[in-house]
């Protein structure tokens, strides 16, 4: 089994951000990617350079507006750009506005800043993701895309949760336009709303996400369990939100209900964005799992017949990131 990996995701450095008119060190920091990294290598998977797809694939699921206002905001002489005020009104749009407004616009809160190095390395996460893609188009039945920053809260026209770029999502479209429908999973301890929001009316993919309830806890506003899905898509939306203390046996039978459904759906390919956040000593505080429950869902996914793709989310503490990715990837790939 191969790993994508790209060493750009360093020139992201988010510094101090604010979460509920609060400041705190932001917790995606470099280290995160590093304790994978060697997590990968335990697991004896070979690790791959990214390779670079362009901007046509971004394209695909993010507005060119949005791309625009990434690709130009490197913040300002006062330090990285966040929004001031926050614009709700989608009809009220203007190109003409200063950087401070479109970041009021289009980032969703205050814990998504837009550094010096902030663009290259989202884009360079999104070419991380389309590169593991690529070796599933090719034939492989297993790859790891390991992207910092995460992606699953950028939707069409958005970021926030301190993501930029939907990687999972740019994966599992470009995915679908060649191999016909795909399912996406989401097991990260926050809800997948940018995810959702991207494939809310898309036939073609099948998102189901597994999450601490919203009633209190980020994203806030969306991953209810009666967000179903568009028109076009009815039903091909699952959510499955869990109480603030879910262990490891209420989740694992959630997330076989989300596998079940996303099987049921006959996709080409499961793509699953992968968090390790719900672990019980993550700073998230969303949820209560051990080790265990990521080694039997590593297991579950490692024994399907069709071809998996791993696409990493969230995972913020530092202490044991590498032990459980560690334990993940080996029973993924049968060894542990």
């Amino acid at each position: 089994m191969k790993a994508v990996y790209c060493d750009r995701h360093r020139l992201h450095s988010p510094g101090t951000v604010v979460e509920g008119g609060v400041a705190r060190p932001s917790r995606d920091v470099p280290a995160r990617l590093d304790a994978l990294l060697r997590a990968v290598r335990r697991a004896g998977l070979a690790v791959l350079d990214a390779v670079d797809h362009g901007s046509a694939p971004l394209a695909a699921v993010h507005t060119g507006r949005y791309l625009d206002f990434l690709a130009a905001s490197e913040g300002t002489e006062h330090g990285p750009l966040a929004p001031a005020i926050f614009e709700t009104r989608p009809d009220a749009y203007r190109p003409d506005w200063s950087p401070i407004a479109k970041a009021g616009y289009h980032l969703r809160d205050q814990i998504t800043p837009l550094g010096e190095g902030t663009w290259q390395a989202a884009y360079w996460a999104a070419q991380v993701a389309l590169t593991a893609a690529a070796l599933i188009r090719a034939g492989e039945r297993r790859a790891y895309a390991l992207c910092r920053p995460s992606g699953h809260h950028a939707g069409r026209d958005f970021g926030g949760g301190a993501t930029y770029l939907n990687n999972a999502a740019i994966a599992a479209r470009a995915l679908a336009t060649s191999l016909g429908r795909v399912s996406l999973i989401d097991i990260d301890v926050h809800h997948g709303n940018g995810t959702q929001d991207i494939f809310w009316e898309d036939p073609n993919v099948f998102f189901a996400s597994l999450h601490r309830s919203p009633a209190g806890y980020y994203p806030h506003l969306t991953g209810f369990s009666d967000e179903t899905g568009g028109q076009p898509a009815p039903g091909l939306t699952l959510n499955h939100p869990l109480a603030e203390r879910t262990g490891d046996a209420a989740y694992l039978m959630a997330f076989t209900a989300c596998l079940d459904a996303a099987l049921a759906h006959r996709p080409a390919a499961l793509v699953i964005s992968l968090g390790f956040d719900a672990l019980a000593s993550d700073p998230a505080r969303g949820l209560q799992l051990t080790a265990d429950a990521f080694g039997t869902m590593g297991n579950r996914l490692g024994q399907l017949d069709l071809p998996v793709l791993l696409v990493q989310e969230g995972g913020y503490d530092l202490a044991t990131l590498e032990q459980v990715a560690t334990r993940f990837l080996s029973a993924f790939t049968g060894d542990g």
